[in-house]
């Protein structure tokens, strides 16, 4: 009989391969990669939330942000509709429940955080959100939105997290100004030499 973290594990990377986002899978991976950088004793809830924080945008009826008013109601929605996406998947897999309900937890609150946990999981999710999404996001969505969206990335992290995203280098001198700029407007008094 497989395990079942590991079956639980190959699911999720099996669900997130089939994404329309092309950056999805990566982000996935990368998300795991920042959580060990920022705990490297992170448990395995954290580190399968990690994994699956947005198994929901590989469904093919997935919420989108027009549909909303708010992008944290957006936000919000996603984060529930992949918890139960999620709890779907580790039940099957025959994963201890009381691994599940912590799991889907973190994964409810990974947008916003809210305890300790939480804070981590929305650190390392944002922080793989500009070394892996911001380049394609940039492609697809422009200057205004990649910088509005950096904004609101900057706002999720903790001081240590800022720090760490002043030392990521984008890949081109353009990613480079919108990091920058959305810097600048985010934290004015703290950006001399950024």
């Amino acid at each position: 009989m497989p395990d079942p973290l590991d079956c639980a594990r190959a699911r999720i990377r099996a669900v997130i391969a089939g994404s329309p986002v092309p950056e999805d899978p990566r982000h996935a991976e990368n998300t795991v990669e920042w959580l060990l950088r920022l705990d490297p004793q992170a448990d395995p809830a954290l580190q399968l939330a990690a994994l699956a924080h947005d198994i929901e945008r590989a469904r093919p009826d997935r919420l989108r942000r027009e549909d909303f008013a708010d992008y944290d109601a957006f936000k919000g929605a996603h984060a529930a509709r992949g918890a139960e996406m999620l709890r779907r998947i580790l039940s099957d897999c025959g994963v201890d429940e009381a691994l599940v309900e912590e799991t889907c937890r973190l994964v409810e609150r990974h947008e916003f955080g809210g305890d300790a946990r939480a804070d981590r999981l929305r650190e390392a999710d944002s922080l793989s959100y500009f070394e892996v999404n911001l380049p394609l996001y940039y492609a697809r969505e422009g200057w205004d939105e990649a910088l509005r969206r950096c904004r609101w990335g900057i706002r999720r992290l903790s001081p240590h997290g800022v720090a760490l995203l002043r030392r990521l280098q984008m890949p081109t001198a353009e990613l480079q100004d919108v990091l920058r700029a959305a810097l600048a407007a985010e934290m004015p008094e703290s950006t001399r030499g950024a």
